[in-house]
């Protein structure tokens, strides 16, 4: 992988802004782009397929035999544990998640999480990108499939011609341009869309309705699980069909990292992850429940006591339990860190898109820039 220098289009935030994208201030950026060749880029689809896999039999391990982990680690009532029993029982499908990757010393993909959820960097990826590949390399491809498959992921998880909400917290630009994009996906799948903001909607008698009345009957959220857990109990056991389904919250903590390497030591991708502070070595220590890098910390370890490497970030996560994995060095390029968001779209890998720090944790100020494969 290789990053190069480039000039910027001259009407890209005009371009960009026409899709949608009027949320990028200096978020998105075209001086520079990612070159990945055909095998790295074929060995970060194998990977994202064999990550997806081992994150299911890690979310049905937990569900069938490790309840107590829902209820001890994830703080879950009973109730709610039962509706993700049978959520997960009755196969409820998902339509998107992304991956986080870093490639290591020896160029393989090292999961470092899964943002099951409320994932977002999507605009971006799917169709922003691919503009600014078409424009600037139309000769060349790009590993990116994540528009086409969320249209058909719509089709083979609803009926044709269902109404279909779209909620979340629209005081939020992204979330709201997120929303939006997704809402169009749908829109050209065959489906009639309505976005609005989460707190409009209205709870009576197990149901959901909108402002106008209407009853809710499937709706797509942006707007985490763990928060309307603590928010709205009885919401998460509405009768609703919701995207994501409630069983992505048991993949979408840091805690099911530590699942992974216990049924998977020996992957390849899977990092060593621990749920209380070992007794020696370097780690990043992350909140259980952490969004957008924060209150995230690299620590050396010596006799079980803790050494900042890089200090802890700011944020509201700190209150809970945190995870110790095992730090990777990573490569940096022309001063910056990496990290490849590989998408899994209605179960299967979609592409990708790289955000880039200028520290070593990705957060709220990382830079998205394209790619392209060459070679």
């Amino acid at each position: 992988m290789e990053r190069i220098s480039i000039s910027p289009r001259r009407d890209y935030q005009t371009k960009i802004e026409a899709l949608g994208f009027d949320f990028h201030g200096s978020y998105w950026r075209e001086e520079a782009y990612y070159r990945l060749s055909l095998e790295e880029t074929e060995r970060l689809e194998t990977a994202t397929v064999e990550a997806y896999r081992m994150y299911c039999d890690a979310a049905q391990y937990i569900i069938e035999e490790k309840p107590e982990f829902m209820e001890r680690i994830l703080n879950l009532p009973p109730e709610i544990i039962e509706r993700i029993r049978q959520s997960w029982n009755d196969d409820e499908l998902s339509l998107y998640g992304r991956f986080d990757f870093m490639f290591d010393e020896e160029g393989i993909p090292k999961i470092l999480e899964f943002n099951a959820d409320t994932p977002t960097s999507l605009l971006e990826a799917s169709v922003i990108q691919w503009q600014w590949k078409e424009d600037v390399f139309p000769e060349l491809d790009q590993y990116n499939g994540i528009h086409e498959g969320l249209v058909q992921s719509w089709k083979d998880i609803f009926p044709q011609g269902s109404d279909i909400h779209f909620a979340g917290a629209l005081e939020e630009s992204e979330d709201t341009g997120t929303l939006q994009y997704l809402a169009s996906t749908a829109m050209e799948a065959g489906f009639s869309t309505r976005v609005l903001d989460i707190n409009a909607l209205n709870l009576q008698n197990g149901k959901f309705t909108d402002p106008s009345g209407e009853l809710v009957n499937r709706c797509f959220k942006l707007y985490p699980w763990e928060w309307m857990a603590d928010e709205s109990p009885d919401g998460c056991l509405a009768d609703v069909v919701w995207l994501e389904p409630i069983w992505k919250l048991v993949m979408s903590n840091k805690a099911i990292l530590c699942t992974l390497f216990e049924l998977f030591p020996d992957s390849s991708y899977v990092l060593p992850c621990f749920l209380s502070r070992p007794k020696t070595g370097t780690f990043c220590k992350k909140p259980v429940f952490s969004r957008e890098g924060h209150n995230v910390s690299i620590v050396d370890i010596r006799d079980w006591e803790e050494h900042f490497l890089l200090p802890e970030t700011e944020g509201d996560y700190n209150t809970g339990a945190y995870v110790y994995q095992q730090y990777v060095k990573p490569t940096t390029y022309a001063g910056r860190y990496p990290v490849i968001g590989s998408w899994v779209i209605g179960g299967e890998p979609g592409g990708i898109g790289i955000r880039e720090n200028r520290t070593e944790i990705t957060d709220n100020l990382s830079e998205f820039v394209p790619h392209v494969i060459a070679g």
